[in-house]
């Protein structure tokens, strides 16, 4: 008697379908803390100042009033009055781009076609892709820059390290970040000589190889003369774009003065060389705190005294109205500094901020982990003494209601642009602080 034949899927091969969820994931990590906490101005938040015309100006009062005498005879003192200086700044320009095939369009009109119509998908990506480059330029500085050439073994690939282009002459010595936390493949970028603004050459990230702190990176066309510090931006669709310090918006680097360098010592028109008061305060670990290895409450207490002392704005009466902002891996040890003293928890203990992040309190304010801080670092930021300057918030560049999306000429193909004219300027730079320089190894970022 012949065995009998068990049917399988492999005789049923024309019979199956495929069965596809209505589940669409993202598997990248799109949090922007820095940005939710300085996107909504209220009472405590930043402020709003609208741009116009040559740009916005706010007057800064740098001298201490001075002037008053006790005298036994009743002479009155010599006149003199407190100074007062402009600020002035102006507003930069972000864009984000996609161009789309009109099939496109077509293929992915129905849900049995596809999970996401490519319109709704764009316009949420191009979305999301403005809130990072928000996020990261909130932590950079004017000139924009995303790394620096470690090495450059061919035309063809590069070695990228540290972030923000800090370099070891910042006070934190070493390495700051992993070289590819701002890099992605399909990036564009360009190589500047140096420091820039000379453009050694342009091209696309092709392949990633990320390992430690530094990035290994392939490009799709060749950059000849890549040298050691050579720094990388990205690139924009014009080979003709000017890449000079001020391309980019203000971010944290140059507002707390990071080293006190030539690059950050002037700020809105004014110097902190030439008014001393229009300055932020700096500590180093290991200098200005007793351990490199270990910050403390202890550490954070000084940060807060130093900054109520020169510009009145105290963290210890008005917590509400400052953020503390660092790592990952500098919360752990902070963590680990008080796990004897009592819970170190983002549950019940925790405070709500923005965003619906959960924050920790460190010596009464609010602390949010951020690993698009430069590694070592812990920033102390007065939020009302922050400001937007807003030409245009993020939208769809588009005129007289001619809607987002412009024809390619020549092709069946369409383009949107989603855009933002502003800046992040400070009212009052001696109301922020930092501590940097800590060892700080532990990374906890989405680069792998």
């Amino acid at each position: 008697m012949p065995a009998p034949v068990v049917i399988g899927d492999t005789e049923l091969t024309g019979l199956l379908k495929q069965v596809y969820s209505q589940y669409r994931v993202k598997v990248q990590n799109l949090v922007t803390p820095l940005l939710a906490q300085l996107q909504t101005a209220k009472a405590g938040g930043p402020r709003n100042m609208r741009w116009g015309g040559q740009g916005v100006y706010f007057d800064v009062v740098v001298g201490r009033p001075a002037g008053a005498v006790f005298s036994t005879n009743g002479f009155f003192p010599s006149d003199t009055t407190a100074t007062e200086k402009q600020a002035n700044v102006g507003v930069t320009r972000a864009y984000t781009t996609r161009q789309i095939d009109g099939l496109a369009f077509a293929g992915t009109r129905s849900k049995e076609a596809a999970f996401e119509t490519i319109a709704k998908k764009t316009m949420e990506e191009i979305r999301e892709a403005s809130s990072l480059l928000m996020q990261q330029a909130l932590h950079n500085k004017p000139d924009g820059v995303v790394a620096l050439v470690a090495t450059a073994p061919s035309t063809t690939s590069l070695t990228a390290t540290n972030p923000y282009g800090l370099g070891t002459a910042s006070p934190a010595a070493g390495s700051v970040g992993q070289g590819g936390l701002l890099l992605t493949i399909g990036d564009s970028i360009a190589v500047l000589n140096g420091a820039g603004p000379t453009v050694r050459g342009r091209a696309q990230i092709d392949t990633i190889s990320n390992s430690g702190d530094t990035a290994t990176i392939t490009l799709k066309s060749t950059i000849t003369g890549m040298a050691a510090n050579d720094s990388i931006v990205k690139l924009t669709a014009n080979a003709s774009d000017d890449y000079s310090t001020g391309y980019a918006m203000n971010g944290l680097i140059n507002i707390t003065n990071r080293g006190d360098t030539a690059a950050f010592r002037n700020l809105h028109g004014l110097s902190s060389a030439t008014y001393a008061i229009w300055d932020s305060i700096r500590m180093v670990a290991g200098t200005n705190t007793p351990d490199v290895n270990q910050p403390t409450e202890s550490d954070i207490w000084d940060l807060i005294q130093l900054i109520a002392a020169r510009s009145g704005k105290d963290a210890s009466k008005r917590p509400q109205e400052f953020l503390m902002l660092t790592t990952p891996g500098l919360a752990k040890k902070l963590m680990e500094s008080m796990v004897a003293q009592r819970r170190f928890t983002a549950g019940e203990f925790a405070t709500t901020i923005k965003g619906g992040y959960r924050a920790i309190e460190i010596c009464g304010i609010p602390c949010v982990t951020d690993y698009y801080v430069p590694s070592g670092t812990i920033y102390l930021l007065h939020i009302p003494s922050l400001s937007w300057v807003d030409a245009k918030d993020w939208g769809y560049v588009e005129f007289e209601g001619a809607g987002p999306w412009r024809w390619l000429q020549g092709r069946d193909a369409f383009e949107t642009t989603y855009s933002w004219y502003g800046n992040l300027a400070c009212l009052a730079r001696n109301a922020h602080g930092s501590i940097t320089g800590y060892t700080d190894t532990t990374r906890y970022t989405h680069v792998v």
